[in-house]
């Protein structure tokens, strides 16, 4: 049996040639240069030279220039360590840089100086593509971030900005509708009222939309009346609906259950928006509010629908509607302007709970919008009964169920009572803004309550400290000391003195979420955002007295 012991092979340049990477070898001239004496046919390519180009030439008689330099400097440094070294070689191209990782390993003569430098090369330049792409990526994501949070800033900032001005409008020009006016400046005052509640609607629009786009939308997952949150809705539309002679229906089957769990404010917020929308594109007929429910229907069981005999829609139209700043074009028709958010934010609110918004509509006949939903059905002993939600007085039109017209009379009743047993209180309001102070007083005067005010934090302790009093409107962004830094040490001064905790109510301008949250967590009782109603400040002062003649 024949043993090798030797590399036989004729050719060693074919040899290397059949390596797929790139392999060279340099020699130590007496000059003590290194000298390329082959270089494989992968290397050629890779460099892309010719055999006669590299062969018997040092690196700088080949790449020439600063690179030459360091190439050479490079292959005389690894000869002086007598020692292998990888290291990152690169080679600019026109249109591309080329980056080598090479290894370069000394081979000793029978004297024991280096006499070769065999070489292997590695092309990594989509490793460094990808890494740059990454930090790219990386930098690009940071300041998409970065703009957003900016965004979020200012939006914030303006809605606070927006909001204050705009409570001492509704607040006065609800004041005004209470007095005794003629017809001209009760439409005057009915004007100004209409037109800042529509800017409201403006604002909420474009901060729920770009929440929305922020993706920061959170829902609640609790129980709700589903039937209470349509009567609600359709009561407090009522008013546009009479207002144009239009019947405003709503069918509920007694065999649909009530109550379900989700978001109750996202669903109230979306059936306002299909609601209005239907009050608003119809001129002559009816509004209809219909529920069903089957069981047996695995992908959306509830179906909530609002049709109406308006102007109906276009079908090139019908997808476009639901794009954001989009409307029905409509020219020949003066409807009230709008943001154009309303559908965008309710598909996305649909799609967010789990299920989504269809609208199936003839042109000049009318439209159905169907919004189509698997919520899983509450437990009865979760979901707060009709008489036991409800806030303010409304009229409803036309409605299929008696239960309804029920609720109504508890809502007059339950609002009759908010507004008496303030008197001999004593209500602290902080508050830097004259005009809100003015609006405060206006509102709470004919309670009988005894009002001081005071315009920042810090008033408010001292106030607080040296006479008792049953109840604390707090402004969150006043000068000196804001709201919750004033909360918090009047609460550490309740701690310290042994004092029974005084109810403490937020009144501000910041809208966000996570404004309410920092206020809870500051030790506050609750919290009405700005522009607020008479009737929302007096309900929310009742909610917090309780059946105790004191507040505190």
């Amino acid at each position: 049996m024949h043993c090798v012991t030797t590399l036989d092979y004729p050719d060693y340049d074919a040899l290397l040639n059949a390596v797929p990477t790139t392999v060279f070898v340099l020699k130590v001239g007496a000059d003590g240069l290194p000298r390329y004496v082959m270089m494989n046919q992968a290397g050629l390519e890779l460099v892309k030279l010719r055999s006669e180009d590299v062969v018997g030439k040092t690196a700088f008689e080949i790449y020439g220039g600063t690179m030459g330099e360091r190439a050479l400097k490079k292959h005389l440094d690894i000869i002086a360590a007598a020692e292998p070294v990888t290291y990152l070689a690169v080679i600019p191209f026109p249109k591309r840089a080329l980056d080598l990782r090479t290894t370069l390993t000394p081979v000793f003569g029978a004297d024991g100086s280096v006499s070769h430098l065999i070489g292997f090369s590695l092309d990594v330049t989509s490793e460094r593509e990808r890494d740059e792409a990454l930090e790219l990526t990386k930098m690009a994501k940071e300041k998409a971030e970065e703009a957003s949070s900016a965004k979020e800033r200012f939006l914030a900032n303006m809605s606070h900005e927006i909001r204050t001005p705009m409570n001492g409008i509704l607040g006065m020009s609800e004041l005004i509708r209470e007095t005794a006016l003629t017809p001209e400046q009760k439409l005057y005052s009915d004007t100004i009222y209409g037109s800042a509640n529509a800017l409201l609607g403006i604002v909420n629009d474009v901060l729920d939309f770009s929440k929305i786009q922020a993706e920061k939308i959170k829902l609640q997952t609790e129980p709700f009346s589903l039937f209470q949150v349509i009567t609600e809705v359709t009561t407090l539309l009522s008013t546009r609906s009479e207002g144009k002679g239009l019947e405003l229906r709503v069918d509920y089957g007694s065999t649909v259950p009530r109550g379900f769990v989700g978001d109750e404010m996202r669903m109230r917020q979306v059936l306002t928006n299909l609601i209005g929308n239907a009050i608003k594109f119809t001129d002559v007929g009816h509004i209809v509010v219909s529920v069903t429910h089957n069981p047996q229907v695995a992908t959306f069981p509830l179906i909530v629908s609002v049709a109406d005999t308006g102007v109906g829609i276009a079908p090139d139209a019908r997808q476009g509607i639901f794009s954001a700043f989009e409307q029905v074009d409509d020219p020949s028709s003066n409807r009230e302007d709008g943001t154009g958010l309303g559908l965008a934010i309710s598909q996305a609110l649909m799609e967010c709970m789990g299920g989504l918004i269809s609208v199936d509509s003839v042109l000049g006949e009318g439209s159905v919008f169907s919004m189509q939903l698997n919520l899983p059905l509450a437990d009865g002993t979760d979901v707060p009964s009709l008489e036991q939600t409800i806030e303010a007085p409304q009229a409803i039109n036309v409605v299929s169920d008696p239960e309804v017209e029920e609720g109504l009379e508890a809502k007059t009743i339950a609002y009759g009572i908010v507004s008496q047993s303030l008197e001999g209180h004593k209500i602290l309001i902080a508050e830097d803004n004259r005009t809100n102070q003015l609006v405060v007083g206006k509102m709470l005067g004919p309670t009988g309550a005894e009002l001081q005010f005071v315009s920042d934090g810090k008033q408010a302790i001292e106030a607080y400290k040296s006479g008792n009093c049953d109840l604390i409107l707090m402004d969150l962004l006043m000068p000196v000391l804001g709201g919750l830094e004033a909360t918090r040490q009047i609460r550490a001064f309740e701690k310290d003195m042994a004092r029974p905790a005084c109810k403490i109510i937020a009144l501000t301008a910041n809208a966000q979420p996570s404004d309410t949250a920092a206020c809870l967590d500051a030790g506050m009782d609750d919290f009405l955002s700005k522009p607020f109603r008479k009737g929302d400040l007096l309900s929310v002062i009742a909610n917090q007295s309780g059946s105790s003649p004191n507040l505190c």
